[in-house]
């Protein structure tokens, strides 16, 4: 009997691993298209617009229903709003402060999101969980290099400050597509998000017109790296993992999620030589394992 238990958890696991491998690239694309060729805002517009027209298409194969209904429509539409600013901040993180440094940070979203569900869903919080968040604000300090003799350049707090904030907008975007996601009438997942996707890349557009930065892909392989950071870390990663976390008991999918960072900070030395001090890496570790014992507790 816990060998068939074992066996039936394995596909899940690797599908929820496999989640986090793609979203883990993310942060890659981005920077790759941000250095000097498009607008980090831009950059989002694209991504959600190619990821909307990735999930509509998937979604009609499937033959799902495409409607909303007008309560459904409205959390979208707030739910859009919340990640276009989510993208808005997570962009401009990464450009500034770096791969791995800007994931770290937008992955403190699972202490939002406790707090969140407490304050709203009456959700109980463990002393546990207040011992996480302790860790992760000593393990954060690490992580920005309190102690350390990096550089504190006014680009590099403003990447720091946008990566808190993106953390702390994600958490809300959750609990909003929760409770759409929890309506009678929810449409499924696929489309949902299809629609999530669309109108954020509506304010997205708007706001990127309206700044300086380049807005068009500017060639072929700009073109090619969107396309790949909507399939990849838009559709394919989001789907496998909100597939497959219902199917993982809490402390496991914790484990597995922590890839992303994990390997987004490792890609972020092999590409694009994003070093840390010996006291950041051990920032990060702290930071990692309270974000693990907070995410089993979100779960």
């Amino acid at each position: 009997m816990n060998s068939l238990r074992l066996n039936s958890g394995i596909a899940p696991l690797l599908t929820l691993s496999a989640g986090a491998v793609c979203i883990s690239f993310a942060g890659v694309f981005v920077k790759l298209l941000g250095m000097e060729k498009m607008g980090p805002t831009a950059i989002a517009f694209w991504r959600m617009l190619f990821g909307a027209a990735i999930l509509f298409t998937w979604s009609a194969l499937r033959n799902d229903r495409l409607s909303l209904t007008a309560s459904v429509l409205r959390w979208s539409v707030l739910a859009g709003f919340i990640f276009f600013l989510d993208l808005f901040f997570w962009h401009r993180s990464i450009l500034y402060s770096g791969v791995g440094m800007a994931t770290i940070l937008a992955n403190t979203q699972v202490f939002g999101t406790a707090i969140l569900g407490f304050l709203i869903f009456k959700e109980k919080l463990s002393f546990k969980f207040f011992t996480a968040a302790v860790c992760a604000v000593a393990g954060l300090a690490l992580l920005i290099g309190l102690g350390s003799k990096i550089e504190f350049s006014v680009r590099y707090l403003e990447g720091v400050t946008f990566g808190l904030l993106t953390g702390l907008v994600y958490a809300n975007y959750i609990i909003v597509v929760k409770i759409a996601g929890h309506s009678e009438s929810n449409p499924g997942f696929i489309t949902l998000v299809a629609w999530i996707s669309l109108f954020s890349a509506l304010f997205l557009g708007v706001t990127g017109l309206c700044e300086k930065d380049p807005f068009m892909p500017p060639d072929l392989i700009s073109v090619i790296i969107l396309f790949a950071l909507a399939l990849i870390a838009q559709a394919l990663g989001w789907w496998a993992i909100s597939s497959s976390l219902p199917k993982i008991d809490a402390s496991r999918s914790g484990l597995a999620l922590l890839l992303q960072p994990v390997l987004a900070t490792f890609w972020g030395v092999i590409f694009f030589s994003e070093y840390l001090t010996l006291i950041q890496i051990a920032g990060a570790i702290v930071t990692l394992v309270a974000i693990y014992v907070g995410s089993v507790k979100v779960r």
